[in-house]
């Protein structure tokens, strides 16, 4: 099983929606974590997002672009994205945010935008 620890494999402090926001925005966790995971999964298998673990939270724009901008640029369609997440977290406050990774994502329009990276 596939495993994604935000806290640990990612970024302590995940925040912002674009790169040029600072280390550890949405936009590097898709490019450059998410998407790699995704694709790589056999069919059936899913990814499990650890999402408490050495993390105090995250804000919406991390949120929506790290996870519905999977969508939004057409790198996966919605229903196939939710069916291939699972979400482990210990602290009951961060069933919350799983709440609004799946609302995110759920009104999510595919391919509804091009991707331009804001990479320096």
């Amino acid at each position: 099983m596939a495993k994604l620890d935000i806290g640990i494999d990612f970024n302590d402090e995940p925040s912002g929606r674009f790169y040029t926001d600072g280390p550890g925005s949405g936009e590097e966790f898709r490019e450059e974590h998410l998407k790699k995971l995704i694709n790589g999964l056999n069919t059936n298998e899913k990814l499990t997002i650890v999402l408490d673990n050495n993390v105090d939270g995250f804000g919406s724009s991390f949120l929506v672009e790290g996870f519905a901008g999977m969508v939004k640029y057409g790198y996966v369609k919605s229903s196939k994205l939710l069916d291939s997440l699972e979400f482990q977290f210990e602290d009951e406050d961060f069933e919350f945010y799983r709440n609004k990774i799946i609302q995110y994502i759920s009104e999510a329009e595919f391919d509804s935008e091009e991707y331009k990276s804001t990479k320096a």
